[in-house]
């Protein structure tokens, strides 16, 4: 159990590293914040895509277009068949003069070109509602290649391109958030990692007095565990706040953008920290190692 003089001891020493050596500090600090920034700049984009993935996810429709033939008792015959399709949440059926009152309202000031029309040439069809867990391109594809096989049914359609894509970027994003959340990890590891050791080195002569009087390695390595872990700390803070005046800065031109909430803020500065403690305990288990050596 330590006493009042040696935590004092200890909380002085780990801040006393940024007044000593502040240009060390200062270039270790912002070159973290540069790589952390730039993975919190992917993780933001990564976040937005997926947000915007959700929301095209809701509005899929999938519409079963029906063969121009078939009477009202076999339209009717085949809605039970729909509800029991797997991913299937509801189905609304659409009359050949709703889908044309439809249209005429998403033609809005041109609908007048329909009056030239002889007859309604739009088909009767099935609005399908799908399950939450039914939302993704496989699924959409799975019910389509099932109801498609009908006779009495001509086509199948939902927005697939488009979708598709959504998927394929936010997969993309997600992917190179990883490969940059690990690089930025081994970077920050190593940058924070031989900023100790040089730390340490400069002050091998009190460390081997330290260890003469009796101090344990726990006890040497507190004061600069510490200093690491509030590198880390200043470097994900610079690298947040630089975000959030980019964000403000540009927010007219970047109108929809969802920024981190402040649990995720607190997330990433949490994760900064640790990349400090792992750098830190990386450099000093080696370091103490080889003094012990010897």
């Amino acid at each position: 159990m330590l006493n009042q003089a040696q935590a004092s001891y200890l909380f002085r020493e780990s801040f006393a590293g940024f007044h000593r050596r502040k240009l060390t500090t200062g270039v270790t600090i912002l070159i973290m914040g540069a790589a952390l920034l730039v993975l919190a700049v992917l993780t933001l984009i990564t976040f937005n895509m997926g947000h915007m993935l959700a929301s095209a996810r809701q509005g899929i429709d999938v519409r079963v277009y029906l063969q121009s033939h078939l009477s009202y008792e076999q339209m009717a015959e085949l809605q039970p068949r729909l509800v029991v399709i797997p991913g299937v949440k509801g189905v609304r059926w659409i009359s050949p003069a709703d889908a044309l009152l439809e249209f005429e309202a998403e033609l809005g000031d041109d609908a007048a070109i329909l009056d030239l029309l002889d007859e309604n040439p739009l088909p009767a069809s099935f609005h399908l509602a799908l399950t939450a867990g039914a939302r993704d391109l496989e699924s959409v594809q799975m019910i389509r290649n099932e109801v498609i096989a009908w006779p009495e049914v001509s086509e199948v359609m939902f927005n697939q391109e488009w979708i598709g894509a959504l998927e394929q970027w936010t997969f993309r994003f997600q992917m190179a958030s990883l490969v940059t959340g690990f690089i930025v990890f081994l970077a920050a590891v190593f940058v924070i990692s031989n900023t100790v050791k040089l730390t340490m080195a400069a002050s091998a002569r009190v460390i081997q007095i330290q260890k003469l009087v009796g101090a344990t390695n726990a006890f040497i390595r507190t004061p600069y565990i510490a200093e690491g872990m509030i590198q880390g700390f200043l470097a994900g803070t610079f690298a947040m706040g630089v975000l959030a005046i980019c964000g403000w800065l540009f927010s007219d031109q970047l109108g929809g953008i969802i920024f981190f909430t402040a649990e995720q803020i607190g997330g990433f500065i949490l994760f900064c920290v640790t990349l400090g403690l792992v750098g830190s305990w990386s450099a000093m288990r080696k370091y103490l190692t080889m003094e012990s050596e010897i």
